[in-house]
């Protein structure tokens, strides 16, 4: 009998553990959301610089006293899925340029090109300068214009920035952020 008890035993245990692993575990669940947007544009601007974000990185309040400003990081735009030369621009002539303006809401009163920095408590007399790819200073809600490549499905829209202090006063300490808009225009 103690064996019939021990193989009624290990049938029981068998039947148990057998249902057990084969029993499902609701390991939770989730929802995905996809957006888009279909445009009538030449091309498409990178995802990632839709709302693009730039690290101006740490520097030394001392650097920028004696410099003027920070050195300057890359700040590009880049276009995907072009179509060029055979898109226009309504006109029936093949688009070869984009105009970029900047914009912002948020100027130093001693430069309406300088984007202040809204960082709450943070960093005092300085701000953001955008350039173009010849270090040149952009001014705000005037146009930059770009030759694009014929035949390339990507472009890239050269631009760069850096922290730069405002007058005389020396830099202080803290963060900064500054916010710029851009809007393209081909031609």
């Amino acid at each position: 009998m103690k064996s019939a008890n021990k193989a009624l035993l290990a049938l029981a245990i068998t039947a148990l553990t057998s249902s057990y692993a084969l029993a499902d575990v609701d390991g939770g669940s989730g929802k995905i959301t996809f957006t888009g947007t279909i445009i009538n544009a030449p091309c498409a601007i990178q995802p990632e610089d839709i709302d693009k974000q730039v690290q101006l990185g740490e520097v030394p309040a001392s650097y920028i006293n004696v410099n003027g400003h920070s050195d300057a990081v890359d700040s590009s735009l880049h276009l995907i899925n072009c179509d060029l030369p055979n898109s226009d621009n309504g006109s029936g002539v093949a688009v070869s340029k984009v105009d970029v303006t900047f914009n912002s809401d948020s100027v130093t009163t001693e430069d309406p090109n300088l984007l202040s920095n809204t960082f709450a408590s943070g960093a005092q007399n300085v701000g953001v300068r955008l350039l173009d790819k010849t270090s040149t200073n952009i001014t705000l809600g005037t146009a930059k214009t770009i030759d694009l490549s014929a035949g390339s499905a990507t472009q890239i829209l050269p631009f760069m920035a850096y922290m730069q202090k405002i007058g005389a006063t020396d830099v202080t300490v803290g963060a900064v952020a500054a916010t710029a808009t851009y809007r393209l225009t081909y031609k």
